[in-house]
């Protein structure tokens, strides 16, 4: 009887135990999740980041226009260079560690609307404000959407005083932008203004002995008017119009709504990089090989 018992109890035991295990275990195990999320991945070491933002203005005529620009060192492209970016309408200059008080104000004015952008992708940053990170590989070429779509647009491009036109249809303005890590922190940044027309086709590109097929649109591609800045960490770009809209400049920075026309301006601040060969001679920045380039 004894051993009945014990028995007994015994099975009572495990019945208790296997029956409760299942509840016991549920929180546990939502709590892991919770506790335990999937890792994000890292970036390669030749990477940098770039913060990316599009404030505007109504009008270039006021003083925040004027300040913005006074803050900023024009001088570090060459004088023949600045003379056809501003020919054709643009504006190119370099921030220090500190933005000047009247861009903060525009920058603040939006919501951050902080988003990440796939490496090597593109995407569409909000052309009235948003702000976006842009990690990039050395080399790489990516590209960032700066106008909406123009079903018709006739572009005229000042090239040595000698003015020629182009009539394009479902154009897009962008600019093609590649990175260089340098080994002391810098970073060496090379954009071309781009136009992107017409209908999307089907290519074969060739890529590191690979051939791939690839759906994009004809591209007009500004080499003559391409810029090469040298940026350290916390400092930023600023790329806009001139004061008078014209050419270029009035096709990838003006932006017209219910007849009111108002600038529009790219801020890229250089955030961050994981190339360093002061300890680690061994890394590279050599450029990647790019389908279609």
């Amino acid at each position: 009887m004894v051993r009945h018992a014990v028995i007994s109890v015994l099975l009572h035991a495990l019945v208790f135990t296997a029956g409760c295990a299942p509840i016991a275990a549920l929180p546990i195990q939502s709590e892991t999740k919770k506790s335990n999320p999937l890792p994000s991945g890292k970036l390669p070491p030749d990477a940098v980041v770039l913060d990316l933002a599009f404030v505007s203005l109504k009008s270039n005529a006021d003083e925040t226009y004027t300040a913005i620009w006074n803050a900023t060192d024009e001088l570090s492209l060459a004088p023949e260079l600045r003379k056809s970016l501003a020919t054709n309408g643009l504006r190119v200059g370099i921030y220090g560690q500190n933005l000047p008080p009247q861009l903060v104000a525009l920058l603040d004015a939006k919501p951050n609307l902080l988003e990440k952008i796939g490496e090597g992708g593109s995407g569409d940053l909000d052309l009235d404000g948003g702000r976006r990170q842009l990690p990039l590989r050395a080399g790489h070429r990516s590209i960032i959407n700066i106008s909406q779509v123009f079903p018709d647009l006739p572009v005229l491009i000042s090239d040595d005083g000698q003015v020629r036109g182009q009539q394009l249809a479902q154009a897009r303005c962008v600019l093609s932008l590649k990175s260089h890590p340098l080994g002391d922190g810098r970073v060496k940044l090379l954009l071309t203004p781009e136009i992107e027309h017409g209908e999307p086709k089907t290519r074969w590109m060739g890529s590191e002995g690979m051939m791939i097929q690839q759906t994009s649109q004809d591209r007009l591609t500004l080499d003559r008017l391409r810029w090469e800045v040298v940026l350290r960490p916390g400092e930023s770009l600023l790329v806009g119009p001139t004061p008078e809209h014209k050419g270029l400049g009035e096709y990838f920075f003006t932006q017209t709504s219910g007849g009111n026309t108002k600038s529009r301006f790219l801020v890229m601040r250089f955030s961050q990089t994981q190339f360093d060969d002061l300890f680690a001679r061994e890394q590279t920045s050599a450029p990647l090989a790019t389908p279609g380039e």
